[in-house]
């Protein structure tokens, strides 16, 4: 495992990777890498400094407080009380630590009152109180901070962060900025960012049974496409008790996902956008087109099929379709990436790859799920210089030591450790993208939720133009709302 995790490092440091999610990523001047596959010499260790470019400040114990969602998922991405020999948790630990000692600062954090979408600071802002340093909140909940104007913007009001950075995530944004002000933004100061990203896992024992070849090469030959996916999905479904039917309880699936995972990346990997800009970053509507209406009608003829199950449960790491892979009972399944952990006791293999791309001429494209850890800036903030100071510190050593060491393990179950599924989490990672309708719910209301709508209503049926055609006014009436923050 030290030597995988060697290559982990390599692959995040120094790969370029064109995709839909950031374009190239940077090569850091520090770190030098052999092909992976070989033994590879990462220097990052030694010689990348985090505070490089920062002033050299003394804050005198100034307590750094966070508010952080009331659930283990989200507090420990920012908070770790100690060491404890987990490595993802030592990562966190030392990172704090660091930060602690270089500028005299102690980092805490409070317990929100709900485990999910809570928006608990609005209250101190707007009493003009600086209560917290940094919200850390569910992608939602974050935008509703912005669309009330109480946060700072990322792109003028916070001088020592440095966008440019690869640390921080550039599809993120571009995505995220409404007439070039930016109020929510994310980077590698939260290994969230790649822990709530879609991915998906093929089962190869199943592979070796239905006479498949490992899509690791299609992936690396941009052939892996929808086609091709669907085609394999479709040919390994199995009535194993011989009952005539096909069931989650007993039988054999070509895929099996959760209604807040592939639906949503079914959309975002067709390169498609809930909302996107113009040339002034104004945004507008962009979810109808001839292809969403496609796209939409192919993938729904797979779910609705006996070739799939979709777990309607309400949280994305629901249990129903993640057990069925377990057992070895489906061919794929899109998760996201930090719930491949909960398959530690599989007992048969598996390997990773990134969701299909349209076709051959498209990009990768990965959804990140909204309900990850999203940056907001109280504008309460009585010193945004030394906030910002700290971010970009939390941010570069998340980038050199937190990124990979949560790679390390991700692929730490006995049944993905392989080189070919190292390389792929670096394509996901380049691949990843920010639609701003999806995680903005006030620019585009109803259709925030892409083609989840269909599956929680029923009573929709399938038909989706006319379901846009009843929804559309309301959603632009909404985003005009918001443009006014943005635009006064």
């Amino acid at each position: 495992m030290k030597r995988l995790s060697l290559i982990f490092a390599a692959l995040l440091l120094t790969s370029v990777v064109v995709s839909c999610g950031g374009g190239e990523t940077t090569t850091t001047p520090e770190t030098t890498a052999a092909d992976v596959g070989t033994e590879t010499t990462v220097e990052t260790e030694d010689t990348f400094d985090p505070f490089a470019g920062l002033p050299e400040k003394d804050y005198g114990g100034y307590d750094f407080h966070m508010l952080l969602r009331n659930n283990p998922r989200w507090i420990e991405d920012m908070y770790i009380e100690a060491a404890s020999g987990e490595i993802v948790d030592d990562a966190i630990f030392e990172r704090n630590s660091l930060i602690s000692e270089k500028y005299n600062v102690t980092i805490t954090y409070q317990p929100s009152s709900h485990d999910n979408t809570e928006t608990d600071a609005v209250t101190s802002i707007l009493a003009g109180d600086d209560a917290y340093s940094l919200v850390m909140a569910h992608g939602r909940a974050a935008f509703s901070y912005a669309n009330q104007g109480l946060v700072l913007d990322w792109n003028t009001e916070l001088p020592c962060v440095n966008l440019d950075n690869p640390w921080w995530d550039q599809d993120a944004r571009k995505s995220f900025s409404i007439n070039n002000r930016l109020y929510v933004m994310i980077g590698d100061l939260s290994y969230c960012s790649m822990g709530a990203a879609n991915l998906m896992l093929f089962n190869k024992q199943m592979f070796q049974d239905l006479d498949l070849e490992y899509p690791y090469q299609l992936v690396k030959d941009g052939k892996w496409t929808y086609e091709t996916w669907e085609t394999m999905a479709k040919g390994a479904a199995m009535d194993l008790n011989g009952d005539g039917t096909i069931s989650k309880e007993y039988d054999r699936y070509g895929y099996v996902t959760q209604k807040w995972v592939g639906p949503v990346q079914a959309f975002a990997t067709s390169g498609l956008r809930v909302v996107s800009k113009d040339d002034d970053d104004i945004p507008y509507i962009s979810i109808m087109s001839d292809k969403t209406v496609e796209v939409f009608n192919r993938y729904f003829d797979l779910i609705e099929s006996d070739d799939a199950f979709v777990d309607t449960g309400d949280l994305s790491y629901s249990a129903d379709f993640i057990k069925i892979f377990e057992e070895g009972r489906s061919l794929f399944i899109d998760m996201n990436m930090h719930d491949v952990e909960t398959m530690r006791d599989m007992d048969t293999d598996f390997g990773i790859v990134p969701w299909p791309k349209y076709d051959e001429a498209a990009e990768y494209c990965t959804n990140v799920d909204a309900g990850t850890n999203m940056c907001v800036i109280p504008m309460t903030a009585t010193d945004p210089e030394r906030t910002s100071i700290i971010l970009e510190a939390m941010s570069a050593i998340g980038y050199s030591k937190v990124l990979p060491a949560y790679y390390e393990v991700a692929l730490q179950t006995k049944a993905s450790r392989d080189n070919d599924s190292a390389e792929m989490l670096d394509i996901i990672k380049a691949a990843r993208i920010y639609d701003l309708g999806y995680y903005n719910y006030e620019t585009s209301m109803a259709f925030n939720n892409e083609f989840v709508n269909f599956i929680d209503t029923p009573s929709l049926g399938r038909n989706f133009t006319s379901w846009y055609e009843k929804n559309i006014k309301a959603a632009n009436k909404s985003l005009e709302k918001v443009l006014k923050e943005y635009l006064d």
